[in-house]
């Protein structure tokens, strides 16, 4: 059996997050439908740091990215600014807690930004939150 990607471990990953309704998290590609999410990687300098010796400390920045309903009511817009939070403070709690993905060498997964929106409709809008992965490759 081919080895997992690292994109598949994030992905696996991300789906224990008790937060997520369904729990499904698609890669490249957003369902229109609400609470779809998806992982889609961004581009970036995949080497943080080179060392002498061949080895290297690497990066996948990616965006987390969940479609879900807006309305000019607060208390719908509000949730989802809490799943935000909710979702950060887990990502935040699993790294201090060492439960990574499955990633070889993995040193952290972080959320680099808060949750904001991409783009929105009367109905919908796709929230982001920028995440990065870290791990050493020999």
């Amino acid at each position: 059996m081919a080895e997992k990607s690292k994109m598949e471990l994030i992905k696996e990953f991300i789906e224990t997050c008790p937060y997520l309704n369904k729990g499904k998290i698609d890669v490249d590609y957003l369902k229109g439908d609400v609470n779809s999410y998806s992982i889609i990687q961004s581009p970036t300098t995949p080497i943080v740091t080179q060392y002498r010796d061949g080895g290297s400390i690497r990066q996948i920045a990616f965006d987390f990215v969940v479609q879900a309903p807006i309305s000019s009511r607060n208390i719908e817009n509000l949730a989802n600014s809490k799943f935000g939070e909710d979702f950060m403070e887990w990502i935040e709690e699993q790294d201090d807690n060492r439960n990574l993905p499955e990633i070889s060498n993995i040193q952290h997964i972080q959320c680099t930004s808060p949750s904001y929106i991409l783009q929105r409709t009367n109905t919908q809008a796709t929230y982001i939150i920028q995440m990065n992965c870290t791990y050493y490759q020999a």
